[in-house]
């Protein structure tokens, strides 16, 4: 008779990866769906940018919470060879060169990527930056701290805060609020 047994308690929901919560934190809306690619492609690059920083910065938090499998390191290696190609061509013509960073060319794949296949969705484009911008951190880590270098000269050279801009650091910060949130619940 199955009248009076219970069911088990259904599992506790799991918490947002931190790519969620932090391209939830920067896009500051929950209706992402409408917004227009370029928005959108900007969000994707402030948490890219931010989520870099911290992968950079606490590489070994995030070692657990990467799958490093073939895709997602052809992507990070695709991220990595158009970085390298965008210093390249701003050595090459530094009059009308325009630099872009690692976290643009990510923003620009998973913003089109969610745009193309229509899931705006903030997990999906959460994960995916984690995914591809985690992997990027851990095995183009030298890449990284040279771009990080330069962007804090650049930076500094705007001009725009005394405190040095330091990509790490907000990433640090980010991913302590991010778990601090986790375990408020």
């Amino acid at each position: 008779m199955k009248l009076f047994r219970r069911r088990p308690p259904a599992p506790p929901p799991e918490p947002p990866t931190f790519g969620k919560w932090l391209f939830e934190r920067v896009a500051q809306t929950p209706e992402i769906g409408d917004l227009p690619f370029a928005r959108l492609e900007q969000i994707c690059s402030n948490a890219g940018s931010l989520l870099c920083g911290a992968v950079f910065a606490e590489p070994e938090a995030f070692r657990g919470r990467l799958t490093l499998d073939v895709e997602t390191q052809r992507e990070a290696l695709l991220l990595a060879r158009r970085t390298a190609d965008g210093f390249q061509a701003s050595l090459k013509d530094r009059q009308h060169a325009v630099l872009t960073w690692p976290w643009d060319h990510l923003a620009t794949r998973v913003a089109w990527q969610a745009k193309q296949s229509g899931t705006v969705d903030a997990a999906v484009i959460g994960r995916r930056l984690q995914a591809i911008g985690g992997a990027y951190a851990l095995m183009h880590r030298e890449q990284l701290a040279a771009v990080l270098t330069l962007w804090q000269d650049v930076a500094a050279g705007l001009g725009t805060t005394k405190e040095p801009v330091d990509l790490g650091a907000m990433g640090r910060q980010m991913l302590a609020g991010y778990e601090a949130s986790k375990i408020a619940g």
